[in-house]
């Protein structure tokens, strides 16, 4: 498992440096039958259909036949798939084969591997995590080893990406030769790489007697299921509990997951919960079954930036019935859903055929009129200061203003779901060395594991109760790369502490350990839990 460097997601979300990142948001998956996606366009070959259409046939035809040099056709072709998607919305995409491999395996929840995590450090790939019971566990890889060579390969010093290095160490065949380096030491093990599984659900767990509290990754192919194994092990003999669903940082995946949580939210059938509506597409209404297994009381859903698609539906959903209250910042502002045509070259394309409408009518999808405006969006809402204070974004042309449907509250449309309750970033997270101290802390802290300052922090408490020693962080600070002033070094103590507390508790905790030792002193989780003492 890999952890591709995403400057973006880094700076707000320190907990994903311990998940495996999807490429780019997550779509709203569209679902016939049992869970199966639309293949509506079948073994259609990319390389053979595009050349049956007259004038690129004719222009291949000519480089073929008559270019000064030896070119690769199918190279071309990819670029000109690229070229012709990139003219339409922001979510529709062209997939390699490589790409569709890795995000089947997160939605379906596995991969194949030997069980690490991996930063780039420098120019080397080292281990972040070695997962519990994995096959990297038995070969005695630990947390800080840098990874030299795979099968003999190099692949440090060389800046190789990490998809090439993954690529290597995913072979199904044989044992994985790995020279790895631990401190001074050269070292050489193997590993079987073995299928990995990555629940979407990693943590669930009871706050108190009455709160349950719930975090989804993402809505795979079983986050349903997984939802309801959860809430039965947790709601117990008594039947009824609130609950907390966090999606901060989820960015979505199948639809049908999502809804069919939301019909275990609502008790009343046939409550509209989204619509999805396009050109060629029927307009089709999810609705409540009212088919509830157990008896939720007060809802609370957590969300952030980032925050899409699936997400924002059972946020959306929730927020205009009144159900319960949506708490952070607001969402990524998806609302459109696509279909998955699987091409015979093992790609494929991912086509927007509609767009989701919440319960009230809201549309979610921010306007893409000017796509570079829209990729930079996070960048935007840093400079209007969206982020520190509840101020809303400057409302579009074509933005309505809604109600919700029962208390009849006033509902932004447009660009994401808007909370009820706004909870602000700390600034320093946006600090322009911030990206840079937080790589130093994770290869302080990598190497210096066995150190006394952290030799014997292993437990949960001992996690939960770590606090940073001047000491420890001034020697932090004499070999960081970051160079920072006095008042930048009294003002980064506090973020240093808390993503330490969290790089310690990502390396030597469960995930579910790690959310909850994260929640304790995270305080979107804290405005979250103070609203089901309110009436």
């Amino acid at each position: 498992m890999t952890i591709e460097p995403n400057q973006k997601y880094n700076i707000i979300q320190p907990l994903l440096l311990a998940c495996v990142m999807a490429i780019g948001i997550m779509i709203g998956f569209k679902i016939k039958g049992n869970n199966q996606r639309y293949a509506l366009i079948e073994k259609w070959d990319a390389s053979e259909g595009i050349r049956q259409t007259g004038r690129v046939e004719e222009l291949l035809r000519f480089i073929e036949s008559k270019y000064v040099d030896s070119i690769d056709t199918d190279t071309i072709l990819d670029d000109a798939i690229f070229a012709l998607i990139d003219n339409l919305d922001p979510h529709s995409e062209y997939l390699t084969p490589v790409e569709v491999e890795d995000v089947n395996n997160q939605m379906e929840g596995h991969f194949k591997g030997i069980g690490v995590e991996t930063i780039m450090i420098k120019d080397t790939a080292t281990i972040y995590k070695v997962l519990q019971h994995s096959p990297a566990k038995k070969a005695g890889l630990l947390s800080g080893d840098k990874i030299l060579k795979v099968d003999g390969v190099d692949v440090a010093g060389v800046l190789k990406p990490f998809s090439e290095i993954r690529t290597l160490m995913k072979k199904s065949d044989d044992k994985i030769g790995l020279q790895i380096k631990r401190g001074k030491k050269i070292m050489s093990l193997s590993a079987i790489s073995e299928e990995i599984i990555v629940p979407s659900i990693s943590s669930a767990y009871n706050v108190n007697d009455s709160v349950i509290y719930i975090k989804i990754d993402r809505f795979g192919n079983n986050t349903y299921q997984h939802f309801m194994d959860k809430v039965e092990s947790l709601v117990g003999k008594s039947g009824y509990k609130d609950v907390m669903i966090d999606v901060r940082g989820n960015p979505g995946g199948f639809l049908p997951e999502a809804t069919n949580i939301l019909c275990q939210i609502f008790e009343e059938k046939n409550k509209i919960l989204v619509t999805t509506k396009g050109k060629s597409e029927k307009k089709y209404e999810y609705k409540s079954t009212g088919k509830r297994f157990f008896n939720i009381r007060k809802v609370v859903v957590l969300v952030d930036e980032n925050s899409a698609s699936a997400s924002e539906i059972l946020a959306g959903a929730i927020q205009d019935w009144d159900r319960g209250v949506v708490v952070g910042r607001r969402t990524y502002g998806k609302g459109l859903v696509q279909e998955q045509y699987d091409l015979s070259n093992g790609g494929a394309i991912r086509l927007t055929i509609a767009k989701y409408f919440t319960p009230s009518g809201r549309s979610i999808q921010r306007n893409y009129d000017d796509k570079s405006k829209y990729d930079d969006d996070y960048n935007n809402r840093v400079v209007n200061g969206e982020y520190f204070d509840n101020t809303p974004p400057k409302k579009e042309k074509s933005n309505q203003t809604f109600q919700s449907l029962i208390k009849k509250r006033r509902l932004e449309s447009g660009g994401g779901i808007h909370p009820d309750v706004f909870v602000p970033l700390d600034s320093m997270f946006f600090h322009e060395k911030y990206p840079e101290i937080e790589t130093d802390l994770i290869e302080f802290y990598l190497q210096n594991t066995q150190s006394p300052s952290f030799k014997n922090i292993q437990t949960f408490d001992q996690i939960k109760s770590f606090n940073l020693k001047e000491d420890v962080y001034n020697l932090f600070l004499k070999n960081a790369n970051a160079s920072l002033t006095k008042q930048e070094e009294e003002k980064f103590f506090p973020i240093a502490e808390k993503f330490l507390r969290l790089i310690i508790a990502n390396i030597k905790l469960t995930d579910e350990q790690s959310v909850q030792i994260d929640n304790t002193f995270d305080e979107t989780y804290k405005a979250g839990i103070e609203q089901f003492s309110k009436k």
